[in-house]
């Protein structure tokens, strides 16, 4: 294991699908081989609206319907499958609706574990079926528990197999606070500070709540940023807000994507080493990079038409698609807790970080800077004339 292994905590680990049968006394001690010292603390995580992606993208819509997710210690094996008690845990989903399992119950053993996250497993395990006993490979499911301050914020059940995951959340429905008109404080600020307060205990679904009143409210009244002091809680806000998937137009994508990074840029090139200021800018350039494609461009007076058979425009991607790496992995590289607060994020830049190698690290952060510069000023410039047309 190298040391991008160590420190990212890359899985090398993977199952590989048997097709033979093994005897009893093999496979315990194959599951004894395989315990892990990791822990994790056995939880009750209601959930009122859940997400369904395939593919990367969300589809059918949020769902608004209530499910209960625990995580069990395996004490007496589980029923439907030849497992030992003691090894690992038991992953139950419930439809509350319904009132009954919305899937069986799965044996998983916790794979990986930073301060903000646990990543469970599953693996081969004999299971009943109507032909006797049967080998499986739960290696295709996983299930990452979230925490915010110790306390779950959500759960993803992952069935990598078909590249599909769904995300059980919890909405906080309770009405959100109005701002005083009277402050001396910009509204976006006094909602900022709130989304900043719920992410500080927990409160997951209402700091993205609160996050979206700072953004519908910086569009509303523009003219307000000319006297936010307060840029690490408005950064922080619409960084948390931009996790999610609250934007669907294109139009409102682009201005949300800008604001945020302008914001987050900002707030690091002021001096604030909270590490989550990095981390969501790197999510932020990650997930929205046709977005960066487009602000690339647009920072050197060019446009991107978007044409499959023009090949100076598909040059320009190219480059482009280089400089956000650059961008990514010198994030990384100046703040290495971001692989702590999101692995996801790890597991990216190992795997852009392999195609680099040979580079020094000095270069990629001088590269990658550089290159962030020229977004911040291009959107410095277009804020600063309250423009949000990136």
């Amino acid at each position: 294991m190298g040391l991008l292994d160590f420190l990212f905590g890359r899985n090398t680990q993977q199952s590989d699908l048997k097709t033979n049968t093994k005897s009893d006394d093999d496979r315990v001690k194959e599951q004894n081989a395989q315990k892990s010292d990791n822990t994790i603390e056995p939880f009750v995580f209601k959930s009122n609206c859940h997400q369904r992606y395939e593919n990367g993208l969300p589809k059918m819509g949020l769902q608004e319907c209530f499910r209960t997710v625990c995580v069990e210690k395996n004490i007496d094996g589980c029923k439907g499958y030849k497992l030992e008690p003691g090894i690992g845990y038991i992953v139950k989903v419930f439809n509350d609706d319904l009132g009954k399992p919305n899937m069986s119950d799965k044996p998983m053993k916790v794979v990986r574990k930073t301060e903000n996250s646990v990543e469970l497993r599953g693996f081969p395990i004999e299971a009943v079926s109507p032909f006797g006993w049967q080998e499986v490979d739960y290696s295709v499911y996983g299930f990452i528990v979230y925490y915010e301050h110790g306390k779950v914020s959500k759960c993803v059940l992952h069935m990598y197999d078909r590249n599909t995951f769904i995300e059980y959340r919890y909405v906080d429905k309770t009405p959100l606070m109005t701002a005083n008109i009277n402050s001396s404080i910009s509204e976006c600020e006094q909602f900022a500070q709130q989304a900043q307060n719920a992410a500080n205990i927990g409160n997951t679904s209402r700091a993205h709540q609160y996050g979206m009143k700072v953004y519908d409210s910086i569009i509303r009244e523009p003219i307000q940023l000319r006297k936010v002091s307060d840029i690490q809680s408005v950064a922080l806000a619409l960084g948390k807000l931009m996790e999610g998937d609250y934007f669907s137009d294109n139009d409102s994508i682009k201005k949300a994507v800008g604001l945020s990074y302008y914001f987050l840029s900002k707030a690091i090139a002021g001096g604030n080493d909270n590490p989550y200021l990095y981390a969501y800018r790197f999510s932020v350039t990650w997930e929205y990079n046709k977005v960066f494609y487009h602000l690339f461009a647009h920072s050197e007076n060019k446009q991107l038409i978007n044409s499959l058979y023009n090949p100076i425009e598909q040059s320009m991607l190219m480059a482009y698609d280089h400089h956000l790496q650059g961008m990514q992995m010198a994030d990384m590289l100046v703040e290495p807790r971001i692989a702590n607060l999101d692995p996801a994020l790890g597991n990216i830049f190992n795997e852009i970080y392999t195609r680099y190698s040979s580079t020094p690290s000095e270069q990629i952060i001088k590269l990658g800077k550089e290159y962030h510069a020229q977004i911040f000023e291009y959107l410095d410039k277009k804020i600063k004339a309250l423009d949000f047309d990136f």
